[in-house]
């Protein structure tokens, strides 16, 4: 199983008056690490397209563990959960160092671009996720 990084740093747009990340910066960014992740796999998001297929997004949890303040290097771990027939359900974790600051599940569900319609995931693509699926999950 790998586990796919991505690191970013927040900036001064990205904060609330507080100084720290506002909260719904991170379904962003957790999209920004899951393009990056198609990319670094061989599968950007622009060839899928390309070929009539997409991922949507149908749900997502957000876990708060600890703020990211100003100028810190976030990174996402991402990892696979779970393949279903048209969806997968990946974690991805977000970490400042060795903390641990906030987890997000999401499940994206494969579509035809022409009818917006849940399809199969298609094999090549369902490889691809394999790779990052955790261990002893389905």
């Amino acid at each position: 199983m790998k586990i796919h990084d991505f690191q970013f740093r927040i900036y001064y747009k990205d904060t609330d008056a507080s100084g720290i990340a506002y909260h719904a910066n991170y379904l962003a960014y957790a999209e920004r690490a899951r393009s990056e992740w198609f990319n670094d796999a061989g599968m950007p998001i622009t060839d899928l397209l390309a070929r009539g297929d997409a991922f949507v997004v149908c749900r997502a949890d957000v876990e708060y563990k600890r703020p990211a303040p100003l100028n810190a290097m976030v990174t996402i771990k991402t990892a696979v959960k779970e393949i279903k027939a048209a969806s997968c359900i990946s974690e991805q974790t977000f970490w400042i160092g060795d903390q641990h600051i906030a987890t997000v599940h999401v499940e994206a569900v494969s579509v035809d671009t022409n009818t917006l319609r849940p399809k199969r995931i298609p094999a090549d693509i369902r490889a691809l996720y394999e790779n990052y699926l955790v261990e002893g999950e389905k």
